[in-house]
């Protein structure tokens, strides 16, 4: 009998908590899609988006056939976006225009997604996934949407990451022209002319192969490569700096 009574007390606990579970799951279904989804927007303007997300995450989850659900699944992504997990964010924005290709959310949700990558982009000297990730989704974003009103802003973006790339290009070219190695130098700065001639690091390049033609004693094609420097359209200093170049092999040629 001992044993029976200690039996009993757990049993009717088990059937207390079922009977809650129920109680709760229905009582999320009475709420409804509504109340998480106005409950994470309140959450995101709290800035407080750890909750937020738990809310948006609810309403996809919970309630697919939500009418709401698209723009959840939009607010899902761009609080985590706000918490700076990017690439998070990029998943979540991906499903977006994925999973709703038909909603009003999901060019926008392209572009964020594209925008997240941007986000990952480091600096110059590291890796660059990330950038070239953003990139090609920018590109993509405008061949799908190529009406929608972000497509000038991901077309900046797109400019500004591929100066970057030629950037970290220009910056192997130049160690290895100060290391003395000549011939890497020149076909990092080739690289450049040949991937991104429409970057300031293009005209950068040329001035950079001047120099190690100069520094061979090569003065004449360092001249060549230095007058075409002087005949860009590009900003004064480096100009100036061409110029100095070619006053300089004038002088040793000259004696």
């Amino acid at each position: 009998m001992t044993g029976i009574k200690r039996i009993i007390p757990a049993l009717i606990a088990l059937v207390l908590l079922g009977g809650c579970s129920k109680f709760l799951k229905r009582n999320d279904e009475l709420i409804g899609a509504d109340f998480y989804y106005k409950r994470g927007l309140e959450m995101v303007e709290k800035k407080d988006y750890t909750r937020a997300v738990e809310n948006f995450q609810i309403v996809v989850d919970s309630f697919p056939g939500s009418a709401i659900v698209d723009h959840a699944q939009f607010m899902l992504g761009q609080s985590h976006f706000l918490s700076e997990e990017y690439l998070t964010a990029a998943y979540e924005f991906e499903r977006v225009y994925r999973d709703y290709p038909s909603s009003k959310w999901a060019p926008e949700g392209h572009y964020r997604k594209a925008l997240s990558y941007y986000m990952e982009s480091p600096d110059a000297r590291l890796d660059q996934e990330n950038t070239i990730l953003a990139i090609g989704e920018f590109n993509r974003f405008i061949d799908n949407y190529p009406r929608n009103e972000f497509v000038k802003e991901a077309q900046e973006r797109i400019e500004e990451l591929v100066t970057k790339l030629a950037y970290k290009e220009y910056l192997a070219a130049d160690l290895y022209r100060k290391m003395k190695n000549y011939d890497a130098a020149i076909m990092y700065y080739n690289y450049v002319l040949e991937e991104y001639p429409r970057t300031v690091w293009a005209h950068h390049s040329r001035f950079g192969i001047g120099l190690v033609h100069y520094k061979k004693k090569e003065y004449e094609t360092a001249r060549t490569w230095f007058q075409l420097v002087l005949n860009a359209e590009i900003d004064n200093e480096l100009k100036e700096d061409a110029e100095k170049m070619i006053e300089a092999i004038e002088k040793r040629t000259s004696d």
